[in-house]
């Protein structure tokens, strides 16, 4: 895994004298950041408003909540691999996600200045996000939820915080194994958008498949629907926490050493 242009700066001697101060590189790629979670949650509400929403020409090719969250998953996949395929080569923006930004920190690949501007940047993209899908399209967008999560019948805190953590415990694990092998390294995006969208497919009816807790954050808070907003927050974070230890201990095994 190589490090993010955020690492370093070029050298005082190189840098040309400019008549305007310009904007720390630190800032523009979270400006990036934030505009990329705005449109990746303006889209989710749009999908979802024109999937399930009143007036709907496509409801009813979309009648059951499975083949919406089939649709939902390949969409949002479709979303993660395109934006992650270029910001790989960039080494710029595109996590969409806190708990990947915290997960890549852990890894040692992201600089931990960048955590906080990233999440700062992505939880409030988030909230634009949904704000500018109701503005766009009003009560359709609040008939849907504004695409809150919610867990299925009988699926408490406690076995959605699992669920939750656990998904993304696997996808970091996944970003370690393939970062950490070159020749694995371009097909990194493609398998992160499949996971994201397996997520979404098969954890959906269960915990919500939510996986990231920028994808809440915005539709809980415009919804109003706050009850299990921190399970949402915090499972995701507890999954790369996790997968970051297990790696840890990856890296430390003699047989990896050889």
């Amino acid at each position: 895994m190589t490090q993010t242009s955020l690492d370093t700066d070029p050298p005082a001697a190189s840098r040309p004298v400019r008549a305007h101060r310009r904007l720390p590189p630190l800032l523009v790629t979270a400006g990036y950041e934030f505009a990329l979670t705005t449109g990746m949650l303006f889209t989710v509400v749009t999908a979802a408003r024109w999937m399930a929403g009143p007036g709907s020409p496509f409801s009813g090719l979309l009648a059951t909540p499975r083949s919406q969250l089939v649709v939902m998953g390949l969409l949002v996949g479709a979303v993660v691999t395109a934006v992650l395929g270029p910001s790989m080569r960039r080494e710029t923006a595109g996590h969409l996600n806190p708990a990947v930004s915290i997960g890549l920190w852990l890894l040692r690949v992201f600089p931990g200045k960048a955590v906080l501007p990233f999440v700062v940047a992505q939880l409030a993209g988030s909230v634009c996000g949904v704000a500018l899908a109701r503005l766009v399209w009003g009560d359709a967008a609040a008939a849907v939820g504004d695409a809150a999560l919610a867990p299925g019948p009988g699926w408490g805190a406690g076995r959605v915080f699992l669920a939750e953590a656990g998904s993304m415990a696997v996808i970091m694990l996944i970003v370690a194994c393939f970062g950490t092998r070159p020749p694995l390294l371009r097909h990194l995006p493609p398998v992160i958008g499949a996971c994201v969208a397996a997520v979404i497919i098969f954890l959906g009816p269960l915990s919500g498949g939510g996986g990231n807790p920028a994808r809440q954050l915005g539709p809980a808070l415009v919804s109003g629907t706050t009850g299990l907003l921190w399970v949402y927050l915090l499972a995701p974070v507890a999954g790369s926490l996790l997968a970051g230890a297990v790696w840890a201990l990856v890296r430390r095994s003699p047989r990896r050493r050889r």
